[in-house]
């Protein structure tokens, strides 16, 4: 009798627990779009990113964890809060987005940028340090000015786009996670055009030879090869689609044609392929992408 009991209960809660309508209604708006809206009194420069690109390039909050905590993320690592903006920064950082942004569609970034782009002093105190912090889809956190290793001091607001190369091709780094995301499932002709992602199994088999070898050499021709034959920027890509399409899209963004063409597409067939490909893609959304690569790579100078 115990198991009729038990339901019995169960379905005399579940009845409690319900009222039926007379007319099913529209669930009340949840206000996640206002959630990633710039408010009223938001700057100009502010509100015109977000029209055109549909992304907010945010700095203010009232308490830390409005940072940390997205709608669609957590954040259980930082625990040393978030430190805001300087005043005197905030126009750098305006100006880094309306560059970065002016790279893109407006129809690309629309469908696969995240909502916020969120800069800060600092973000987890100087005991823990992150320089980027990708919550979710939604929300990519920059420290401003950023203290990556290698990344230079702003002193030239209006060029620091086109100077600063390593905080430049971390942003993309990130921004290329975010959007592969974003998709539905992997580009199929995309993935098509080269080898089939092993989820790192060819990679820790030139890992395991390396611990017996300790060959630096052999290992790094061995990721070589990886990369070559499968199609993919670096053997990292061969892990699956969100790594080989997130480096594709930091170098389409940041190199030139006649580097990626030297360097990746005349010795990997399955290289080349894929660039046809990926190139089809961006175009979709009205983005020449490669045309962003050759200015960034024309005005950095090297």
């Amino acid at each position: 009798m115990k198991p009729i009991y038990v339901s019995l209960l169960t379905l005399a809660a579940c009845c409690m627990g319900c009222s039926k309508e007379d007319k099913p209604e529209i669930t009340p708006d949840l206000g996640i779009e206002k959630q990633f809206t710039p408010p009223a009194d938001a700057p100009a420069e502010v509100k015109d990113l977000y029209n055109r690109y549909g992304v907010w390039v945010r700095m203010d909050f009232n308490h830390w964890k409005e940072v940390t905590n997205g709608v669609l993320a957590t954040d259980p690592i930082n625990r040393w809060g978030v430190a805001k903006i300087d005043n005197d920064q905030r126009a750098g950082a305006t100006i880094y987005a309306q560059t970065l942004l002016s790279n893109v569609s407006e129809k690309f970034a629309k469908n696969f940028f995240p909502l916020e782009l969120f800069f800060v002093k600092s973000y987890g105190g100087s005991f823990w340090m992150d320089d980027f912090k990708v919550l979710g889809r939604s929300r990519l956190v920059i420290c401003w000015p950023n203290q990556i290793y290698g990344a230079l001091p702003v002193t030239d607001p209006a060029n620091h786009y086109y100077k600063d190369s390593v905080l430049v091709r971390m942003t993309w780094s990130n921004l290329g996670g975010m959007v592969a995301a974003r998709f539905d499932a992997p580009l199929t002709e995309f993935v098509l055009a080269g080898k089939a992602y092993d989820g790192g199994e060819a990679r820790d088999k030139v890992f395991k030879q390396f611990e017996k070898d300790k060959d630096e050499d052999a290992r790094d021709k061995a990721f070589d090869q990886i990369a070559l034959n499968g199609g993919f920027i670096t053997s990292v890509g061969s892990i699956n689609f969100e790594s080989d399409f997130g480096e594709w899209f930091r170098l389409l963004a940041t190199e030139s044609y006649a580097n990626i063409k030297a360097k990746y597409l005349d010795n990997s067939p399955a290289r080349a392929r894929k660039y046809e490909v990926i190139i089809r893609f961006f175009n979709s959304y009205d983005w020449d992408i490669q045309a962003s690569g050759n200015k960034y790579r024309q005005k950095l100078g090297n």
